[in-house]
């Protein structure tokens, strides 16, 4: 009956979980530390666990086609084609991960789908509206921003300019070069093509800054690291690079 016993409690701490072949070891690393973990190979598969790490890591889905340009003669560079290809390849990429089935990580592909959803709609409003500023009342929510630059973008002329020079004046307040923006800022204006400088400067460090803070975000705040290594019967911690 001892023996009955302490087998059994062997079993309950993993000590001698892999004679009966169930544990396998899974190394991962992070943006600094490698690991390695022990996990129930009954319970997951090695697939979805190297999925799901890259579900979870930090910046590896998303957006990546501009939807603003610095300077007018990067116009031409904003496409709408591109941007739908993008999204389409984000969605199917996230779709096809192969991810552990816990509720958590279920929730988590959700999110990031929600994420990379409201990213392109802001995306594909603002590339549309340089050419056509009227579709920026289409976009839903955000009214404060749509008061604030889709109307004077829509308006053009000095509504446009006046918020122009709010803007400019913003971002001169928190820059390290206050009078080069200042200089090149007064040059524009005095150019034949102020009125593109104002749209471009107004859509991207106005309209789409001031939308952006509203777009829903998956929060990278270590919940998902630390649910990870949940999965794992135990970790082992194999270095970090220095700094």
């Amino acid at each position: 009956m001892r023996s009955v016993v302490l087998l059994a409690a062997l079993f309950c701490t993993g000590l001698i979980a892999d004679v009966s072949g169930q544990t396998r070891t899974f190394r991962w690393s992070d943006m600094m530390c490698d690991y390695q973990g022990t996990y129930n190979s009954k319970k997951f598969a090695a697939k979805q666990l190297s999925d799901t790490v890259k579900l979870i890591e930090p910046g590896g889905f998303g957006i990546s086609v501009w939807a603003t340009v610095f300077h007018p003669r990067d116009l031409p560079l904003l496409s709408l084609d591109k941007l739908n290809e993008n999204y389409r390849e984000q969605q199917a990429a996230i779709n096809a991960l192969q991810i552990v089935n816990v509720p958590y990580f279920q929730r988590l592909r959700e999110q990031k789908l929600e994420e990379i959803r409201q990213v392109y709609e802001l995306s594909r409003v603002t590339i549309a509206a340089h050419s056509e500023p009227s579709i920026l009342r289409t976009y839903r929510g955000a009214d404060a921003c749509k008061t604030r630059y889709a109307e004077p973008l829509i308006a053009g002329g000095d509504a446009l300019l006046q918020t122009w020079r709010e803007v400019n004046e913003r971002s001169r307040s928190v820059n390290s070069e206050p009078e080069r923006l200042r200089r090149d800022f007064e040059a524009q204006m005095a150019s034949p093509d102020k009125m593109k400088f104002a749209l471009v400067e107004v859509m991207g460090f106005g309209w789409w800054n001031c939308v952006n803070e509203t777009v829903f975000r998956v929060e990278s705040d270590g919940t998902a690291e630390k649910e990870f290594r949940k999965l794992f019967i135990r970790v082992r911690d194999l270095g970090c690079d220095g700094p």
